[in-house]
């Protein structure tokens, strides 16, 4: 071939020469077609020529779309979710040569978007080979569909069973997902730092849910542990480690920890310079940016379903909320500002309020129940600055029509504002993005309005409004205790529809069902027009810990803005201090406090009696009529206050009822009821749900409320030991729990002794059976005490439960249906019926559920018999 034909020939060649091979360059794009339903996740492969090669798409449609722009970097947004995400994942395994201790599979979901660089790094330095899942698409969401307990726990829960199984079918050695109750500290005012119910106890669930953990077939850790205190997370795993890897020293893990952290905040500093550079261009260029807030796990493409790459279409640069969040320290909020990433959420809102160039958009996924604090509070913040705020809630549906329609709105009406707005220097927005050092005289800097305080003189002129709880505990029996202290209380009706509707007038409506009820009950009490409104307070108990229920003051007090009652005091009992009110005219002696333990005493004993000899009384009425004679003595008895003259009354009510004529006894299949306390006890929450049991041919058994008590102050022993928190508040619990058993030992023998009655377990006795389930480390909401009242029941041969939760309630997916498979594997014949309740809620469709429950234990009440 002559010289000038292969010249030619190598001209007209579209094979790239060697030369161009060393500068060959191309870089992936990740967006989200949205021409249909399907709303493919794109893959574009970008070539340094500017051609394209899109994977991914199911037709055509979606390359045409992406190849058919032509990329422009000089016009393109940035993207700091992508790169976070890029970023966050990037860190280098050991090879398996170098990794003596095998492969450790880490699942990709919930609080690893937080923590993977401190994990995958302390576990590298303990030797070994970190497998991380795959990228999450639906595919994977369904490899562990049948595995999930709770059909309406939040989507990233969900995908977590994904994840745990990928692992297992890579045959990793084992799998590490820890359950972290503290995130470290980063906002100083904050009043705590906790984690979610759900990033805290799901480790739990895939334990008791996956049949290849629980069975032993890969090894699996996950330690409860406080990442805001190295020196007891190294304890916490030593712990983990010590049986199955005895030659990784509390030395080494020492050090590990420590470079961890390191590597914790090297990434985080990385993310920070970044967000630097973008304020900056933004700044110069007057151009706009989204901070697309949420949590650390909605960086997840199949959880946010690429609303990133929508927003950036849109013309916004897009940035997370952790990312401008250290730039504020928040206070003087209206709600307790408690969970980390509720705190960066409220941080950033902040931020993004006082400052031209960013815009801010929430996402929420559908089932948080968390969420119904935040989404109040954030549009709080933004509007006291006239700033727009946007909300998305997403799930597993990827129809982001109606999504990308909220965006364009919102761009819109940016636009439409902005025109509006007058001229800011340029210098001004340069200094106050570049560096957000904001004023400290800001108003939303100062500290909230002074509320309206329950003073002492009201404690003399002022009715106080108590939602109802338990009837039989409230029938009289709480209201002596309370006004032989000085205080007159009214509790509201056991039986209240109306103060649902009320509530979700007032009420964030994806707020606890608990909330609805017990604020629509006292908004309605002070509508009724039956109170004098000038010497009226309200009053609601305030349990602390990681539930919202903390929040239920904070609530309470936007329903009585909002209702036109903002003079009302508040008064909040709890057993620690919350700081959300204060309440100089309320005080507990040791009289009073007392008087409340005989009070619940009795209700707990008229619970354990009435409820087991009512639905066999010989003489229909005569259970209640035995009741209400009893009911009268035990109030004198509260008056007096006297512990002995309680100890001689209880013996008497057992014998009285343990002698009340009664046929067929003991013939009908007994039905625990168990749940999220309120649900568990109010009428008005659970339909009547003692009286349906009784109504459908069966006998309730409620536990004990004092056992809730007990619950919480056995958490204190727990957090000191295992946590390396207060010793004080340790030694307060201790000696709390003593004295509750010391006032239950005689009736625990006179219950022992008679005839019909069981008697009393203590909490030691419950933790010890729950602890063989699930960790004593669960203790939002109603912890693992609620899976401990399960197996209490069971161990009595009450085998039959009906367990209540409010929609959305984070820790009873994971302390309530979590359990409910192990439970059911460890119990033969355990029969549990968990039940939703929830303003739009079918009664019939609760009323099927208990009746088909009812009608499965009937059938086995009858089989045993006859065995």
């Amino acid at each position: 071939m002559t010289e000038e034909k292969k010249a030619a020939v190598k001209t007209s060649s579209a094979i790239m020469g060697l030369s161009e091979l060393d500068h060959f360059t191309a870089e992936k794009e990740f967006t989200r077609c949205g021409l249909c339903e399907n709303n493919c996740a794109l893959t574009v492969t970008i070539f340094s020529d500017g051609s394209k090669f899109v994977t991914g798409n199911r037709c055509e449609r979606g390359a045409e779309k992406v190849t058919k722009i032509k990329f422009d970097r000089s016009q393109q947004k940035e993207n700091l979710v992508d790169y976070k995400y890029k970023k966050l994942f990037k860190f280098k395994a050991l090879s398996k040569r170098k990794a003596p201790h095998g492969v450790m599979g880490i699942p990709r979901v919930l609080n690893m978007y937080e923590n993977y660089p401190l994990w995958h790094t302390i576990l590298t330095d303990l030797g070994f080979r970190v497998q991380i899942s795959p990228k999450s698409d639906k595919a994977l969401y369904e490899k562990g569909i049948e595995t999930i307990p709770s059909d309406t726990v939040c989507y990233p829960a969900k995908m977590v069973h994904g994840h745990i199984q990928a692992l297992i079918d890579k045959q990793v050695d084992a799998i590490f997902y820890p359950s972290v109750i503290y995130e470290r500290i980063e906002n100083s005012k904050a009043p705590n730092h906790y984690n979610c119910p759900i990033v805290q106890g799901y480790p739990e669930v895939i334990e008791k849910n996956m049949d290849p953990i629980r069975d032993g077939q890969v090894k699996y850790f996950h330690p409860f542990v406080n990442l805001a205190n190295p020196k007891t997370l190294v304890s916490s795993l030593t712990k983990a480690f010590a049986k199955d890897y005895p030659d990784i020293s509390q030395e080494a893990i020492s050090q590990a920890v420590e470079h961890g952290y390191q590597a914790l905040t090297d990434f985080k500093a990385d993310l920070q310079a970044k967000t630097d550079e973008l304020l900056t261009k933004i700044a110069l260029k007057k151009e706009k940016a989204i901070v697309l807030s949420g949590r650390p796990y909605h960086l997840d493409p199949e959880i946010n379903h690429g609303i990133a790459n929508i927003i950036t279409q849109e013309g916004f640069h897009v940035l997370t909320e952790d990312m401008v969040s250290s730039l504020e320290e928040v206070s003087g909020l209206r709600v307790v500002n408690q969970w980390v990433y509720h705190s960066r959420l409220y941080a950033a809102a902040k931020v993004v309020a006082k400052n031209p160039n960013l815009e801010l958009v929430q996402l929420n996924s559908f089932g948080c129940g968390l969420d119904a604090v935040t989404t109040d509070q954030v549009e709080e913040i933004m509007r006291g600055h006239n700033k727009l705020y946007t909300v998305l809630k997403i799930d597993e549906g990827s129809n982001m029509g109606a999504i990308r329609i909220r965006l364009r709105s919102l761009k819109a009406a940016v636009q439409e504002r902005d025109k509006k707005a007058q001229t800011v220097n340029l210098d001004h927005i340069f200094n106050q993005v570049t560096s957000l050092k904001l004023d400290e005289t800001d108003k939303e800097d100062k500290q909230k309005p002074a509320e309206p305080v329950f003073t002492k003189a009201m404690k003399k002129t002022h009715t106080l409004l108590m939602p109802m709880l338990s009837p039989i505990h409230q029938n009289g029996l709480i209201e002596e205790a309370f006004k032989q202290a000085g205080y007159k209380v009214v509790i509201l009706p056991a039986m209240d529809r109306q103060a649902v509707d009320v509530g979700l007038k007032f009420v964030h409506n994806d707020a606890c069902y608990p909330a609805i009820i017990t604020i629509g009950q006292l908004v309605e009490a002070l509508q009724s027009g039956d109170y004098d409104l000038d010497n009226t307070s309200v009053m609601m108990t305030q349990t602390g810990g990681g539930c919202r229920a903390t929040n239920y003051i904070p609530l309470l007090r936007k329903a009585l803005k909002d209702a036109g009652f903002p003079q009302i005091p508040v008064v909040s009992i709890s057993m620690g201090n919350q700081g959300t009110e204060e309440t100089p005219g309320w005080n507990i002696t040791l009289p009073f406090v007392k008087r409340l333990l005989i009070a619940v005493l009795y209700g707990d004993l008229f619970e354990r009696l009435l409820y087991r000899v009512r639905p066999y009384e010989a003489v229909p009425g005569s259970a209640n009529a035995l009741y209400d004679k009893w009911l009268e003595i035990a109030r004198k008895n509260i008056k007096s206050g006297s512990y002995f003259e309680f100890n001689r009354n209880m013996k008497r009510i057992i014998k009285d009822f343990d002698n009340l004529p009664t046929q067929d006894f003991d013939s009908k299949p007994r039905v625990g009821v168990v749940g999220e306390i309120l649900v568990k006890y109010a009428p008005t929450a659970n339909n009547d749900i003692v009286g349906t049991i009784e109504r459908e041919g069966g006998e309730a058994v409620v536990p004990d409320l004092i056992g809730f008590m007990n619950y919480s102050l056995f958490n204190q022993i727990w957090k000191s030991d295992e946590l390396d928190m207060s010793p004080k508040a340790k030694r307060f619990a201790k000696l709390a729990i003593d004295t509750i058993n010391f006032l239950e030992k005689p009736m625990n023998k006179a219950l022992e002794k008679s005839q019909r009655f069981d008697g009393i377990e203590s909490i030691y006795q419950i933790a010890s059976q729950a602890s063989k389930i699930i960790s004593i480390g669960n203790h939002t909401g109603e912890g693992w005490f609620l899976t401990g009242e399960m197996i209490e029941l069971l161990n009595s041969n009450v085998k039959n439960i009906v367990c209540l939760q409010p929609f959305g309630c984070l820790p009873n997916h994971v302390v309530g249906k979590g359990m409910l498979k192990e439970l059911r594997r460890q119990y033969k014949g355990a029969n549990i019926a968990p039940i939703d309740y929830d303003p739009g809620s079918s009664e019939v469709n609760q009323l099927n559920r208990i009746r088909l429950m009812m009608t499965t234990a009937k059938k086995m009440q009858k089989v045993e018999s006859h065995g």
